[in-house]
């Protein structure tokens, strides 16, 4: 018999769960936990925070939730009574800005487990109110945002009449009471097709399309090439495209200068057909460049307007592909710098085997941009598209350093017992040229979102967090 029986609620992915329990005169015994069982009713979460709270009768806390490093919650009443409020902030799901709300006591024992990508809150309905609850990602404080607990836009009803609760004794915090209203977003409907959806970038953009409830296409160059424009249109015949965000790229600096046709082909000319597709479709067309595209002779961050100079065949590859895009109206071209994360390799990955196997490293001190963590990159891309702006974009995290000091905060922070010695780039003989300083303002697209861009190295404790929940060795 199943430990853990399955109820469905009226959000898809909000459910509710009710132990098996085991009685007799002695008293009762059930299991919290399980994951392998909890697998089976499809919870596949692995929970890295354990919370709990204890609270008066009539405390009210939330509506909470974390806009980036979103927690997927599980929820137990250990003594007393609430009622659990969840709202729907997935864009694109078929409840976006919808609530459901659910009593857990002591006596039933239930379980309430909420998705990421929901707001959550609740009313304490007896004193000394005791929960219990996991987290699918740690607590970021910086990330917390709140939805006010009466608004309008929403009509919560927090059945305060069945409760005996009257509205002018509810117990809520200073900082609760500050929080803003919900406000609708909504994207263009229809399928989001991902080109290079395995890569560390499109695997983080398609990861938040499906926490969201998104609809999506998602394909990889194994499934489909394509600079082949005859398969590429056979494969999408029938398909009801909504957009196109094209994560794939020729991206090996060194390599671009003797294979440059490909790299030609991969970063510049294939945005023709795309760009031509998007047109018949009347919908957007989102590709990436790089801080490259600079000569790095400014001593101050990039913006959009500042003229580029590429000293690199790959540096102007990206600025061919740029000028296309961003020749239809519905184009986006979004400049990055020194991208990382838990997909390809990259220098972040490349500094933790390094350090590995060798107890001395060189790293240059004299390329100075800003890390950018693919997960916060995939969050503001997917933000932008809610306010139908096109055109060209910068983004990085904030802040900014050398490669030494990117892969001293990395050692540091792994307790690498090490050596790391400063070098020039010049030592190591590369075949394609750097731009010394290329760091990016990203004041445009921060001002859009209206959220302030994560610092690099938070971008990198998050990074290496993730490291160690999917087992991968630091």
């Amino acid at each position: 018999m199943d430990k853990f029986k399955k109820i469905e609620t009226d959000i898809e992915g909000v459910i509710i769960i009710e132990p098996k329990l085991h009685e007799d005169d002695r008293g009762f015994f059930y299991e919290k936990y399980n994951y392998r069982d909890f697998k089976k009713i499809g919870i596949r979460d692995i929970f890295v925070q354990d919370n709990c709270s204890k609270s008066k009768k009539g405390v009210l806390r939330g509506l909470h939730y974390q806009k980036f490093n979103s927690q997927s919650k599980l929820i137990r009443v250990v003594s007393g009574r609430i009622l659990d409020i969840v709202v729907d902030l997935r864009v694109g799901s078929k409840t976006y800005g919808k609530y459901v709300s659910v009593e857990l006591n002591s006596e039933n024992k239930r379980y309430l487990y909420i998705p990421k990508n929901m707001a959550h809150g609740f009313l304490t309905l007896e004193e000394d109110t005791e929960i219990e609850y996991k987290c699918g990602d740690y607590y970021y404080p910086q990330y917390e945002e709140g939805i006010i607990w009466n608004d309008d836009n929403l009509q919560i009803d927090w059945q305060l009449e069945k409760y005996k609760i009257d509205e002018k004794d509810l117990i809520i915090s200073e900082k609760d009471k500050k929080n803003k209203k919900f406000e609708k977003n909504e994207y263009p409907q229809g399928k989001i097709l991902i080109l290079g959806n395995r890569g560390q970038l499109g695997q983080e953009i398609e990861k938040i399309i499906k926490e969201r409830g998104m609809e999506f296409l998602g394909v990889d160059l194994d499934i489909l090439d394509i600079t082949d424009i005859q398969k590429v249109n056979e494969y999408l015949v029938g398909e009801n495209i909504s957009g196109i965000i094209n994560c794939v790229a020729y991206n090996d600096v060194d390599r671009a200068e003797i294979d440059t046709e490909k790299c030609e082909k991969l970063n510049s000319e294939i945005h023709k057909f795309f760009v031509e597709y998007s047109k018949k479709r009347d919908i957007y067309y989102v590709n990436y460049s790089t801080d490259f595209v600079f000569d790095g002779k400014k001593n101050e961050p990039y913006s959009e307007e500042d003229m580029p100079n590429p000293l690199s065949f790959y540096g102007k590859s990206k600025l061919n592909g740029e000028n296309i895009v961003l020749n239809y109206e519905k184009g986006i071209i979004i400049r990055t710098s020194w991208l990382f994360g838990i997909g390809n390799n990259n220098f972040c990955k490349q500094v933790l085997n390094w350090a590995k196997n060798n107890g001395q490293l060189k790293v240059v001190d004299d390329q100075i941009s800003s890390p950018t963590y693919a997960k916060d990159l995939a969050e503001y891309t997917l933000e932008l598209l809610k306010y139908r702006i096109y055109g060209l974009f910068h983004f990085s995290n904030s802040g900014e350093c050398s490669k030494y000091q990117q892969a001293e905060y990395i050692l540091r922070k792994i307790r690498w017992q090490g050596k790391l010695i400063p070098a020039k780039t010049e030592e190591f003989r590369l075949l394609g040229q750097r731009p010394n300083y290329s760091k990016l303002d990203s004041d445009k697209i921060e001002k859009i979102i209206g959220k302030k861009i994560p610092h690099w190295k938070d971008g990198i404790d998050r990074f290496l967090n993730e490291l160690e929940w999917i087992g991968e060795e630091k």
